[in-house]
């Protein structure tokens, strides 16, 4: 069959060759169920196709462009917001072709058939045709819609999805990665959900260091947006490579937690006072996961970054998605380092606060608390960024930040990982009582 051409495809029929065709997240979930035996939630993925022809059977391309043509400094917020919220709007304003809704429809109902589920609960996740590349990560730069329920909705996460290639994190980081615009094109992964009572996210190399040798588990309680979101401090696993031993087990306090609801959507409650500080994960549920990380990165031949939910319905752990790691993957540990120069001594230096390091380095400058995302256009060129969590939003203000410090987020959320690809040194989850670094 011609992929190409088609508006869907099932991840039996994609390979991680697809990029072009369904961007890296859709092509990787296809490589991982068509070649390996890691378990994957089932699923389809619109292609890059379709979303094509929303944009020119609706006559989008042209107005983007228009619009576009008015963002002349991408470092001026004000101007970076309007055109990403007309960008979105125009979107949003059109009809999805009824050909293309069919599509989706039909695929909907097949996939309700084959997981003997009437109306199944879906994950609709974006797959840019740019993303998950060795080169760049674009962590987090569009939406993702949880706990999905029903054609009608899903049609509409769809076309959400296509609109979400324009928020102001996503324009951002493509103007300073020098991606063109509309040379993009938008998969929308529509996947069978998995109801997390734990999730996550597992390197294959140490992100702070490049080391190896050892596989990194991060996970909290219920679904992983919490984790990758920086919001909640995740409790830390290592396991080594060789011999596949548990070699460290840091535990952090986790009070709220997210949850689908049952009719759909999702929401944030405690977490029960009695788990708050015990272990996530029980030892052979690590040890389970290690395995999957090992096989995955054995696959692809390249450092992996991965997200992992455990489902409350049975126990069942399911490998969500993964992509190549997008920082050690680029990097010759051998002949680079990538600390910042260190300013002056730190013989002396009082220790004020401890936490994990996300972005090894060094940094001075004034310190600067953030407390609400309204106020981030206060924020200075060379000036400290103290938050309680950095997120994908944040990425303007990061990129003028000497170092990040936050309360939340774990050594694998998205912000994490942007602030290390930028080579800013970042320290999170000061809150934590993990392995601290200064």
């Amino acid at each position: 069959m011609d992929k190409s051409n088609a508006y869907l495809l099932w991840f039996e029929q994609l390979e991680r060759k697809d990029v072009d065709i369904v961007g890296g997240k859709s092509s990787s979930l296809g490589e991982m169920t068509s070649k390996t035996d890691v378990p994957v939630p089932y699923g389809f993925a619109t292609t890059a196709h379709a979303y094509r022809y929303f944009i020119d059977q609706t006559g989008l391309r042209e107005k983007m462009r228009s619009i576009l043509a008015e963002l002349t400094d991408v470092e001026n917020s004000e101007l970076l917001s309007s055109v990403c919220v007309r960008l979105r709007g125009a979107i949003m304003e059109q009809e999805m072709p009824q050909d293309l809704q069919d599509a989706i429809r039909s695929a909907y109902e097949e996939l309700a058939h084959k997981m003997n589920e009437d109306e199944p609960y879906v994950a609709v996740r974006s797959s840019a045709t740019a993303e998950d590349l060795p080169d760049a990560s674009f962590a987090g730069q569009q939406d993702t819609y949880l706990n999905v329920h029903g054609a009608d909705q899903v049609i509409r996460k769809v076309k959400e999805c296509y609109a979400s290639c324009f928020t102001d994190r996503a324009v951002y980081y493509r103007e300073k990665q020098g991606y063109d615009h509309l040379s993009l094109a938008l998969s929308a992964v529509v996947q069978m959900m998995v109801f997390s009572k734990a999730a996550g996210v597992m390197f294959t190399v140490n992100v702070a260091n490049g080391d190896d040798k050892n596989i990194m588990i991060e996970g909290a309680y219920g679904l992983g947006e919490y984790v990758v979101g920086g919001i909640v401090t995740p409790d830390s696993y290592v396991v080594s490579k060789d011999g596949m031993k548990l070699i460290s087990v840091s535990v952090n306090e986790q009070d709220k937690m997210l949850i689908r609801k049952p009719g759909g959507d999702t929401m944030e409650v405690p977490v029960p006072e009695a788990d708050r500080r015990k272990q996530t994960l029980t030892n052979a549920q690590i040890m389970e996961l290690a395995g999957y990380a090992k096989k995955i990165e054995a696959h692809y031949g390249c450092y992996m970054d991965m997200e992992w939910g455990i489902d409350e319905r049975d126990g069942k752990i399911w490998i969500l998605q993964a992509r190549p790691e997008t920082v050690w993957s680029r990097r010759n540990k051998e002949k680079k380092n990538e600390e910042k120069q260190i300013v002056g001594s730190m013989e002396g230096a009082k220790v004020l606060l401890k936490g994990l390091p996300a972005s090894p380095g060094q940094g001075y400058g004034k310190a600067h608390v953030i407390r609400d995302p309204k106020d981030i256009d206060e924020f200075k060129d060379g000036e400290i960024l103290v938050t309680e969590m950095t997120a994908p939003d944040w990425v303007p203000a990061m990129k003028k930040a000497q170092a990040i410090v936050t309360d939340s987020g774990g050594m694998t959320c998205h912000a994490s990982i942007v602030s290390r690809e930028l080579g800013i040194p970042c320290i999170v989850g000061t809150k934590s009582r993990g392995e601290a670094a200064t």
